[in-house]
Protein backbone atom coordinates (compact mmCIF):
# COMPACT_ATOMS: atom_id res chain seq x y z
CA UNK A 1 0.00 0.00 0.00
CA UNK A 2 1.21 3.48 -0.77
CA UNK A 3 1.38 6.24 1.82
CA UNK A 4 -2.06 7.85 1.49
CA UNK A 5 -3.90 4.49 1.48
CA UNK A 6 -1.90 3.23 4.44
CA UNK A 7 -2.63 6.46 6.30
CA UNK A 8 -6.36 6.13 5.62
CA UNK A 9 -6.50 2.48 6.67
CA UNK A 10 -4.79 3.41 9.91
CA UNK A 11 -7.19 6.31 10.33
CA UNK A 12 -10.10 3.84 10.40
CA UNK A 13 -9.01 2.78 13.88
CA UNK A 14 -9.87 6.24 15.21
CA UNK A 15 -12.91 6.50 17.48
CA UNK A 16 -16.00 7.90 15.70
CA UNK A 17 -17.19 11.31 16.90
CA UNK A 18 -20.63 11.70 18.45
CA UNK A 19 -22.32 15.09 18.40
CA UNK A 20 -25.60 17.00 18.25
CA UNK A 21 -26.32 19.07 15.15
CA UNK A 22 -29.04 21.74 15.04
CA UNK A 23 -30.82 22.19 11.71
CA UNK A 24 -31.95 25.56 10.34
CA UNK A 25 -35.47 24.70 11.54
CA UNK A 26 -34.19 24.08 15.07
CA UNK A 27 -34.36 20.28 14.98
CA UNK A 28 -31.71 18.59 17.14
CA UNK A 29 -30.14 15.70 15.23
CA UNK A 30 -27.89 13.15 16.95
CA UNK A 31 -25.12 11.86 14.69
CA UNK A 32 -22.07 9.62 14.72
CA UNK A 33 -19.22 10.66 12.40
CA UNK A 34 -16.84 7.83 11.39
CA UNK A 35 -13.31 8.60 10.16
CA UNK A 36 -13.08 9.83 6.50
CA UNK A 37 -16.76 10.93 6.54
CA UNK A 38 -17.27 14.64 5.95
CA UNK A 39 -18.59 16.26 9.15
CA UNK A 40 -21.24 19.02 9.25
CA UNK A 41 -19.60 22.40 8.55
CA UNK A 42 -20.59 25.85 7.30
CA UNK A 43 -21.44 24.56 3.82
CA UNK A 44 -23.68 21.86 5.38
CA UNK A 45 -25.54 24.54 7.32
CA UNK A 46 -25.85 26.69 4.19
CA UNK A 47 -27.51 24.09 1.97
CA UNK A 48 -29.82 23.02 4.81
CA UNK A 49 -30.88 26.64 5.30
CA UNK A 50 -31.52 27.14 1.57
CA UNK A 51 -33.76 24.06 1.42
CA UNK A 52 -35.70 25.34 4.43
CA UNK A 53 -36.47 28.60 2.57
CA UNK A 54 -38.90 26.79 0.25
CA UNK A 55 -40.89 25.36 3.14
CA UNK A 56 -42.28 21.90 3.80
CA UNK A 57 -41.45 19.24 1.22
CA UNK A 58 -45.04 17.93 1.24
CA UNK A 59 -43.94 14.50 0.06
CA UNK A 60 -41.86 15.75 -2.85
CA UNK A 61 -38.86 13.60 -3.70
CA UNK A 62 -35.33 14.79 -2.87
CA UNK A 63 -31.98 13.26 -3.81
CA UNK A 64 -28.87 14.21 -1.88
CA UNK A 65 -25.61 13.40 -3.67
CA UNK A 66 -22.62 13.05 -1.34
CA UNK A 67 -24.67 12.69 1.83
CA UNK A 68 -21.75 12.27 4.27
CA UNK A 69 -23.20 11.90 7.76
CA UNK A 70 -26.72 12.31 6.39
CA UNK A 71 -27.65 15.37 8.48
CA UNK A 72 -29.06 17.35 5.52
CA UNK A 73 -31.08 14.35 4.34
CA UNK A 74 -32.37 13.76 7.89
CA UNK A 75 -33.29 17.43 8.23
CA UNK A 76 -35.15 17.30 4.90
CA UNK A 77 -37.00 14.14 5.99
CA UNK A 78 -38.05 15.92 9.20
CA UNK A 79 -39.48 18.67 6.98
CA UNK A 80 -41.68 16.50 4.80
CA UNK A 81 -39.41 15.43 1.94
CA UNK A 82 -39.30 11.87 0.59
CA UNK A 83 -35.51 11.47 0.72
CA UNK A 84 -33.05 9.34 -1.22
CA UNK A 85 -29.33 9.77 -0.44
CA UNK A 86 -26.09 8.44 -1.87
CA UNK A 87 -22.34 8.57 -1.36
CA UNK A 88 -19.36 6.75 -2.87
CA UNK A 89 -17.79 6.37 0.57
CA UNK A 90 -19.20 3.15 2.13
CA UNK A 91 -18.60 4.56 5.62
CA UNK A 92 -20.73 7.60 4.72
CA UNK A 93 -23.50 5.27 3.53
CA UNK A 94 -23.32 3.33 6.81
CA UNK A 95 -23.23 6.60 8.76
CA UNK A 96 -26.32 8.00 7.01
CA UNK A 97 -28.27 4.76 7.50
CA UNK A 98 -27.35 4.55 11.18
CA UNK A 99 -27.97 8.24 11.87
CA UNK A 100 -31.35 8.10 10.14
CA UNK A 101 -32.39 5.14 12.30
CA UNK A 102 -31.13 6.92 15.43
CA UNK A 103 -33.32 9.94 14.58
CA UNK A 104 -36.38 7.88 13.60
CA UNK A 105 -36.60 8.98 9.96
CA UNK A 106 -36.81 6.84 6.83
CA UNK A 107 -34.20 7.46 4.12
CA UNK A 108 -33.19 5.22 1.22
CA UNK A 109 -29.39 5.21 0.91
CA UNK A 110 -27.26 3.97 -2.01
CA UNK A 111 -23.51 3.53 -2.45
CA UNK A 112 -23.32 5.46 -5.73
CA UNK A 113 -22.25 8.82 -7.07
CA UNK A 114 -21.70 10.99 -10.11
CA UNK A 115 -18.74 9.61 -12.04
CA UNK A 116 -16.48 10.93 -14.74
CA UNK A 117 -17.62 9.57 -18.12
CA UNK A 118 -13.98 8.79 -18.92
CA UNK A 119 -13.74 6.50 -15.90
CA UNK A 120 -15.65 3.41 -14.81
CA UNK A 121 -17.64 5.03 -12.00
CA UNK A 122 -21.32 4.23 -11.71
CA UNK A 123 -23.54 7.07 -12.86
CA UNK A 124 -26.30 6.73 -10.23
CA UNK A 125 -27.56 3.70 -12.18
CA UNK A 126 -29.51 2.02 -9.38
CA UNK A 127 -30.98 5.32 -8.21
CA UNK A 128 -32.01 6.22 -11.75
CA UNK A 129 -33.62 2.83 -12.39
CA UNK A 130 -35.38 2.57 -9.02
CA UNK A 131 -36.04 6.08 -7.69
CA UNK A 132 -36.13 8.74 -10.47
CA UNK A 133 -37.53 11.27 -11.17
CA UNK A 134 -36.77 13.75 -8.38
CA UNK A 135 -38.26 17.13 -7.56
CA UNK A 136 -35.04 18.40 -5.99
CA UNK A 137 -31.42 17.25 -6.36
CA UNK A 138 -28.89 18.70 -3.90
CA UNK A 139 -25.12 18.38 -3.78
CA UNK A 140 -22.58 20.03 -1.52
CA UNK A 141 -19.91 19.76 -4.20
CA UNK A 142 -16.36 18.68 -3.30
CA UNK A 143 -14.79 21.97 -4.32
CA UNK A 144 -11.18 22.03 -3.12
CA UNK A 145 -8.62 22.42 -5.92
CA UNK A 146 -7.33 19.08 -7.29
CA UNK A 147 -3.91 18.17 -5.88
CA UNK A 148 -0.82 18.30 -8.11
CA UNK A 149 1.12 15.10 -8.62
CA UNK A 150 4.01 16.20 -6.40
CA UNK A 151 1.79 17.23 -3.49
CA UNK A 152 0.95 15.03 -0.50
CA UNK A 153 -2.43 13.40 -1.11
CA UNK A 154 -5.16 12.56 1.34
CA UNK A 155 -6.53 9.04 1.39
CA UNK A 156 -8.85 8.06 -1.52
CA UNK A 157 -12.04 8.32 0.53
CA UNK A 158 -11.05 11.74 1.89
CA UNK A 159 -10.09 12.86 -1.62
CA UNK A 160 -13.54 11.86 -2.90
CA UNK A 161 -15.30 13.92 -0.26
CA UNK A 162 -13.21 17.08 -0.50
CA UNK A 163 -11.53 17.46 -3.90
CA UNK A 164 -13.01 18.64 -7.18
CA UNK A 165 -12.65 16.36 -10.18
CA UNK A 166 -9.19 16.67 -11.72
CA UNK A 167 -10.43 16.27 -15.30
CA UNK A 168 -11.43 18.96 -17.79
CA UNK A 169 -14.84 19.25 -16.13
CA UNK A 170 -15.50 19.76 -12.44
CA UNK A 171 -18.20 17.85 -10.56
CA UNK A 172 -20.74 20.62 -11.22
CA UNK A 173 -20.24 20.35 -14.99
CA UNK A 174 -20.32 16.54 -14.83
CA UNK A 175 -23.75 16.77 -13.20
CA UNK A 176 -24.95 18.78 -16.23
CA UNK A 177 -23.71 15.95 -18.48
CA UNK A 178 -25.52 13.38 -16.36
CA UNK A 179 -28.81 15.28 -16.49
CA UNK A 180 -28.48 15.64 -20.26
CA UNK A 181 -27.77 11.93 -20.57
CA UNK A 182 -30.60 11.00 -18.17
CA UNK A 183 -33.17 13.81 -18.37
CA UNK A 184 -35.71 11.71 -16.44
CA UNK A 185 -33.49 11.98 -13.35
CA UNK A 186 -35.07 15.41 -12.61
CA UNK A 187 -38.73 16.28 -13.11
CA UNK A 188 -39.41 19.01 -15.69
CA UNK A 189 -40.61 21.21 -12.84
CA UNK A 190 -37.69 20.23 -10.60
CA UNK A 191 -34.60 22.10 -9.42
CA UNK A 192 -30.98 21.48 -8.46
CA UNK A 193 -29.17 23.05 -5.49
CA UNK A 194 -25.36 23.16 -5.54
CA UNK A 195 -22.71 24.54 -3.17
CA UNK A 196 -19.47 25.95 -4.58
CA UNK A 197 -16.61 28.14 -3.46
CA UNK A 198 -15.33 31.30 -5.15
CA UNK A 199 -12.35 29.74 -6.90
CA UNK A 200 -12.03 29.89 -10.69
CA UNK A 201 -14.20 26.82 -11.34
CA UNK A 202 -16.78 27.82 -8.76
CA UNK A 203 -17.18 31.34 -10.11
CA UNK A 204 -17.74 29.95 -13.62
CA UNK A 205 -20.24 27.28 -12.60
CA UNK A 206 -23.44 29.30 -13.09
CA UNK A 207 -22.21 30.57 -16.48
CA UNK A 208 -21.64 26.97 -17.58
CA UNK A 209 -25.14 25.94 -16.48
CA UNK A 210 -26.62 28.90 -18.40
CA UNK A 211 -24.71 27.91 -21.55
CA UNK A 212 -26.15 24.41 -21.16
CA UNK A 213 -29.70 25.83 -21.20
CA UNK A 214 -30.48 26.11 -17.49
CA UNK A 215 -31.72 29.06 -15.47
CA UNK A 216 -29.69 29.73 -12.32
CA UNK A 217 -30.08 31.91 -9.23
CA UNK A 218 -27.85 32.53 -6.23
CA UNK A 219 -29.86 31.72 -3.11
CA UNK A 220 -27.49 32.56 -0.28
CA UNK A 221 -23.78 32.94 0.53
CA UNK A 222 -21.50 32.54 3.52
CA UNK A 223 -18.17 34.27 4.10
CA UNK A 224 -15.57 31.87 5.49
CA UNK A 225 -12.89 34.52 5.96
CA UNK A 226 -9.61 35.29 4.16
CA UNK A 227 -11.58 36.10 1.04
CA UNK A 228 -13.21 32.66 0.69
CA UNK A 229 -16.93 32.62 0.08
CA UNK A 230 -19.25 29.64 -0.37
CA UNK A 231 -22.42 29.98 -2.41
CA UNK A 232 -25.58 27.95 -2.77
CA UNK A 233 -27.30 28.41 -6.12
CA UNK A 234 -30.26 26.79 -7.80
CA UNK A 235 -30.63 25.60 -11.39
CA UNK A 236 -33.79 24.66 -13.29
CA UNK A 237 -35.18 24.32 -16.79
CA UNK A 238 -36.51 27.78 -17.71
CA UNK A 239 -40.23 28.55 -17.95
CA UNK A 240 -41.53 24.98 -18.04
CA UNK A 241 -44.68 24.56 -20.10
CA UNK A 242 -43.53 27.13 -22.67
CA UNK A 243 -41.37 27.13 -25.76
CA UNK A 244 -39.89 30.12 -27.57
CA UNK A 245 -42.43 31.22 -30.17
CA UNK A 246 -40.81 32.42 -33.40
CA UNK A 247 -42.43 34.78 -35.92
CA UNK A 248 -41.02 35.84 -39.27
CA UNK A 249 -42.41 39.37 -38.94
CA UNK A 250 -44.23 41.31 -36.20
CA UNK A 251 -44.85 45.03 -35.82
CA UNK A 252 -43.99 45.00 -32.10
CA UNK A 253 -43.35 41.96 -29.92
CA UNK A 254 -44.53 43.86 -26.83
CA UNK A 255 -47.78 44.89 -28.46
CA UNK A 256 -48.28 41.34 -29.75
CA UNK A 257 -48.02 39.87 -26.23
CA UNK A 258 -50.22 42.59 -24.73
CA UNK A 259 -52.93 41.77 -27.27
CA UNK A 260 -52.68 37.96 -27.15
CA UNK A 261 -53.28 35.34 -24.47
CA UNK A 262 -50.08 33.53 -23.60
CA UNK A 263 -48.79 31.62 -20.57
CA UNK A 264 -46.62 33.29 -17.95
CA UNK A 265 -43.03 33.00 -19.15
CA UNK A 266 -43.91 32.80 -22.84
CA UNK A 267 -41.25 34.36 -25.05
CA UNK A 268 -42.13 35.79 -28.47
CA UNK A 269 -39.32 36.54 -30.95
CA UNK A 270 -39.62 38.31 -34.29
CA UNK A 271 -37.04 37.69 -36.96
CA UNK A 272 -38.16 41.04 -38.33
CA UNK A 273 -39.77 43.74 -36.18
CA UNK A 274 -41.21 46.60 -38.23
CA UNK A 275 -42.41 48.98 -35.50
CA UNK A 276 -40.19 48.32 -32.50
CA UNK A 277 -40.33 50.90 -29.72
CA UNK A 278 -38.19 52.11 -26.88
CA UNK A 279 -39.19 54.45 -24.07
CA UNK A 280 -41.74 57.16 -24.93
CA UNK A 281 -42.43 55.43 -28.26
CA UNK A 282 -38.94 56.14 -29.53
CA UNK A 283 -38.16 54.01 -32.57
CA UNK A 284 -36.12 50.83 -32.08
CA UNK A 285 -34.76 49.59 -35.40
CA UNK A 286 -34.05 45.88 -35.67
CA UNK A 287 -31.55 44.75 -38.27
CA UNK A 288 -31.53 41.30 -39.85
CA UNK A 289 -30.09 38.80 -37.38
CA UNK A 290 -30.64 41.03 -34.33
CA UNK A 291 -32.75 40.02 -31.34
CA UNK A 292 -36.24 41.48 -30.84
CA UNK A 293 -38.30 39.61 -28.26
CA UNK A 294 -40.74 39.93 -25.38
CA UNK A 295 -41.76 37.90 -22.34
CA UNK A 296 -45.14 37.62 -20.64
CA UNK A 297 -44.14 37.85 -16.97
CA UNK A 298 -45.88 37.32 -13.66
CA UNK A 299 -47.22 40.76 -12.60
CA UNK A 300 -46.63 39.86 -8.95
CA UNK A 301 -42.87 40.13 -9.41
CA UNK A 302 -43.06 43.85 -10.17
CA UNK A 303 -44.83 44.83 -6.94
CA UNK A 304 -44.74 48.52 -7.81
CA UNK A 305 -40.95 48.48 -8.23
CA UNK A 306 -40.69 49.12 -11.95
CA UNK A 307 -37.33 50.89 -11.67
CA UNK A 308 -35.43 47.89 -10.33
CA UNK A 309 -37.44 45.59 -12.57
CA UNK A 310 -36.17 47.42 -15.65
CA UNK A 311 -32.57 47.60 -14.42
CA UNK A 312 -32.66 43.87 -13.73
CA UNK A 313 -33.74 43.29 -17.34
CA UNK A 314 -30.60 45.07 -18.52
CA UNK A 315 -28.61 42.97 -16.05
CA UNK A 316 -30.04 39.82 -17.64
CA UNK A 317 -28.58 40.94 -20.99
CA UNK A 318 -25.20 41.47 -19.31
CA UNK A 319 -25.48 37.95 -17.83
CA UNK A 320 -26.02 36.54 -21.32
CA UNK A 321 -22.84 38.28 -22.48
CA UNK A 322 -20.99 36.92 -19.44
CA UNK A 323 -21.97 33.36 -20.34
CA UNK A 324 -21.00 33.82 -23.99
CA UNK A 325 -17.63 35.32 -23.13
CA UNK A 326 -17.01 32.62 -20.50
CA UNK A 327 -16.83 35.02 -17.58
CA UNK A 328 -18.62 34.72 -14.19
CA UNK A 329 -22.22 35.97 -14.10
CA UNK A 330 -22.62 39.57 -13.00
CA UNK A 331 -25.87 38.76 -11.18
CA UNK A 332 -24.41 35.93 -9.10
CA UNK A 333 -22.17 38.29 -7.09
CA UNK A 334 -21.16 41.91 -7.54
CA UNK A 335 -17.44 41.04 -7.45
CA UNK A 336 -17.94 39.11 -10.70
CA UNK A 337 -18.66 42.40 -12.52
CA UNK A 338 -14.94 43.15 -12.73
CA UNK A 339 -14.20 40.78 -15.62
CA UNK A 340 -17.13 41.83 -17.81
CA UNK A 341 -16.35 45.51 -17.11
CA UNK A 342 -12.85 44.90 -18.43
CA UNK A 343 -14.51 44.05 -21.77
CA UNK A 344 -16.09 47.52 -21.70
CA UNK A 345 -19.63 46.39 -20.82
CA UNK A 346 -21.68 48.77 -18.65
CA UNK A 347 -25.25 49.70 -17.76
CA UNK A 348 -26.66 53.12 -18.52
CA UNK A 349 -29.57 54.09 -16.34
CA UNK A 350 -32.38 53.14 -16.52
CA UNK A 351 -32.43 50.30 -19.05
CA UNK A 352 -29.58 50.22 -21.58
CA UNK A 353 -26.51 48.04 -22.08
CA UNK A 354 -23.49 49.67 -23.72
CA UNK A 355 -19.89 48.90 -24.47
CA UNK A 356 -17.11 51.38 -25.26
CA UNK A 357 -18.37 51.92 -28.82
CA UNK A 358 -22.11 52.28 -28.36
CA UNK A 359 -25.44 50.84 -27.36
CA UNK A 360 -25.87 47.07 -27.42
CA UNK A 361 -29.34 46.58 -25.92
CA UNK A 362 -32.41 48.32 -24.51
CA UNK A 363 -35.38 47.14 -22.44
CA UNK A 364 -38.99 48.26 -22.25
CA UNK A 365 -41.64 47.27 -19.68
CA UNK A 366 -45.30 47.74 -20.50
CA UNK A 367 -48.45 46.81 -18.65
CA UNK A 368 -52.15 46.55 -19.32
CA UNK A 369 -55.11 46.22 -16.98
CA UNK A 370 -57.91 43.78 -17.82
CA UNK A 371 -60.63 44.30 -15.25
CA UNK A 372 -59.03 43.10 -12.04
CA UNK A 373 -56.14 41.43 -13.84
CA UNK A 374 -52.84 42.98 -14.85
CA UNK A 375 -50.52 41.93 -17.64
CA UNK A 376 -46.80 42.77 -17.59
CA UNK A 377 -44.65 42.43 -20.69
CA UNK A 378 -40.89 42.85 -20.94
CA UNK A 379 -39.43 43.65 -24.34
CA UNK A 380 -35.71 43.52 -25.11
CA UNK A 381 -33.85 44.51 -28.25
CA UNK A 382 -30.25 43.36 -28.66
CA UNK A 383 -27.82 44.15 -31.45
CA UNK A 384 -26.16 40.91 -32.44
CA UNK A 385 -24.63 42.35 -35.61
CA UNK A 386 -23.11 45.86 -35.63
CA UNK A 387 -24.52 48.46 -38.01
CA UNK A 388 -24.55 52.23 -37.75
CA UNK A 389 -28.04 53.74 -38.01
CA UNK A 390 -28.82 57.43 -38.27
CA UNK A 391 -25.33 58.21 -36.91
CA UNK A 392 -26.25 56.73 -33.51
CA UNK A 393 -23.41 54.97 -31.64
CA UNK A 394 -24.34 51.31 -32.10
CA UNK A 395 -22.41 48.28 -30.87
CA UNK A 396 -23.17 44.56 -30.89
CA UNK A 397 -22.56 41.38 -28.96
CA UNK A 398 -20.42 40.09 -31.81
CA UNK A 399 -18.11 43.04 -31.17
CA UNK A 400 -17.46 41.59 -27.71
CA UNK A 401 -17.36 37.90 -28.60
CA UNK A 402 -14.20 37.58 -30.63
CA UNK A 403 -13.87 33.81 -30.87
CA UNK A 404 -17.08 33.05 -32.82
CA UNK A 405 -20.01 34.51 -34.75
CA UNK A 406 -23.17 34.34 -32.65
CA UNK A 407 -26.46 33.49 -34.34
CA UNK A 408 -29.95 34.58 -33.32
CA UNK A 409 -31.22 31.13 -32.28
CA UNK A 410 -28.25 30.47 -30.03
CA UNK A 411 -28.54 33.85 -28.37
CA UNK A 412 -32.30 33.54 -27.85
CA UNK A 413 -31.81 30.34 -25.84
CA UNK A 414 -29.21 31.92 -23.54
CA UNK A 415 -31.15 35.15 -22.99
CA UNK A 416 -34.31 33.18 -22.22
CA UNK A 417 -32.33 31.39 -19.48
CA UNK A 418 -31.18 34.76 -18.11
CA UNK A 419 -34.71 36.20 -18.01
CA UNK A 420 -36.00 33.09 -16.26
CA UNK A 421 -33.11 33.30 -13.78
CA UNK A 422 -33.98 36.80 -12.65
CA UNK A 423 -37.77 36.80 -13.01
CA UNK A 424 -39.37 33.35 -12.91
CA UNK A 425 -41.46 32.44 -9.89
CA UNK A 426 -40.44 28.82 -9.36
CA UNK A 427 -42.03 26.72 -6.64
CA UNK A 428 -38.70 25.22 -5.56
CA UNK A 429 -36.53 28.34 -5.87
CA UNK A 430 -36.64 31.30 -3.45
CA UNK A 431 -37.29 34.66 -5.10
CA UNK A 432 -34.27 36.97 -4.97
CA UNK A 433 -35.11 40.45 -6.23
CA UNK A 434 -32.21 42.61 -5.05
CA UNK A 435 -29.38 42.89 -7.56
CA UNK A 436 -28.56 46.49 -6.61
CA UNK A 437 -24.86 45.88 -5.89
CA UNK A 438 -24.25 44.25 -9.28
CA UNK A 439 -26.30 46.89 -11.13
CA UNK A 440 -24.52 49.76 -9.39
CA UNK A 441 -21.13 48.20 -10.07
CA UNK A 442 -21.91 47.97 -13.79
CA UNK A 443 -23.32 51.52 -13.85
CA UNK A 444 -20.14 52.85 -12.25
CA UNK A 445 -18.22 51.77 -15.34
CA UNK A 446 -20.22 54.37 -17.26
CA UNK A 447 -20.19 57.03 -14.54
CA UNK A 448 -16.54 56.79 -13.48
CA UNK A 449 -15.14 58.93 -16.34
CA UNK A 450 -16.95 61.88 -14.72
CA UNK A 451 -20.52 61.83 -16.00
CA UNK A 452 -22.93 64.28 -14.38
CA UNK A 453 -26.71 64.34 -14.40
CA UNK A 454 -28.18 67.79 -15.08
CA UNK A 455 -30.88 68.93 -12.66
CA UNK A 456 -34.03 70.74 -13.75
CA UNK A 457 -32.34 73.99 -12.73
CA UNK A 458 -29.25 73.21 -14.82
CA UNK A 459 -26.98 72.16 -11.92
CA UNK A 460 -24.44 69.37 -12.34
CA UNK A 461 -25.28 66.45 -10.06
CA UNK A 462 -22.91 63.71 -8.95
CA UNK A 463 -24.59 60.30 -9.04
CA UNK A 464 -23.74 58.54 -5.79
CA UNK A 465 -26.08 55.55 -5.60
CA UNK A 466 -29.35 53.78 -6.37
CA UNK A 467 -32.47 53.80 -4.21
CA UNK A 468 -34.42 50.65 -3.38
CA UNK A 469 -36.77 51.63 -6.21
CA UNK A 470 -34.01 51.92 -8.80
CA UNK A 471 -33.94 55.73 -8.70
CA UNK A 472 -30.72 57.73 -8.99
CA UNK A 473 -29.43 59.25 -5.75
CA UNK A 474 -27.54 62.43 -6.62
CA UNK A 475 -26.05 65.43 -4.85
CA UNK A 476 -24.93 68.90 -5.90
CA UNK A 477 -22.37 69.31 -3.14
CA UNK A 478 -24.94 70.46 -0.59
CA UNK A 479 -28.22 68.61 -1.05
CA UNK A 480 -29.42 65.16 -2.07
CA UNK A 481 -31.68 64.94 -5.09
CA UNK A 482 -33.56 61.82 -6.24
CA UNK A 483 -33.98 61.45 -9.99
CA UNK A 484 -36.95 59.39 -11.11
CA UNK A 485 -37.55 60.69 -14.65
CA UNK A 486 -35.22 59.17 -17.22
CA UNK A 487 -37.00 60.40 -20.30
CA UNK A 488 -35.91 64.04 -20.25
CA UNK A 489 -32.77 63.68 -18.16
CA UNK A 490 -29.65 65.21 -19.68
CA UNK A 491 -26.06 64.17 -18.99
CA UNK A 492 -22.82 66.06 -19.09
CA UNK A 493 -19.12 65.11 -18.93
Amino acid sequence: MDGPIQREVGYQNSIPVEKKWISSKGNEISIIIPPTVYPPREDTNLIDKCISLIGDGKGKKLLEIGCGTGVVSISAAFNGWDVVACDINPLAVASTIGNAIENNVEIKVYEEGVGDHNKSNKQLENIFNSEAPFDLIIWNLPYLEPINENEIRLGPLEDAGLLDNDGEKGWGELLISLLEEKPRMLKNSGAVYLIHTNNIRGNMLQSNWRLAGWATRTIEEYELGDGERITCFSAWRPFQGTHIEWHDEIESTNRFLLDKERKIGQCIIARKQTSGRGQRDREWITNKGDFAGSWNLDPNIVSGNQGNFQLSAALSVVDSICALTKTPLASSHWTNCKQIKELGINLQWPNDVWNRDGKIAGCLIEGRQFGGKQKIVLGIGVNITSQQINKLPIASINDVITNKELNLEEYAKILNCSISSLYENHELVPNINDYTNSIWNLMSNHLSPGKFAISDSGMKLNVCGLSSQGELICHDGKFIEIITDSYTRKWSD
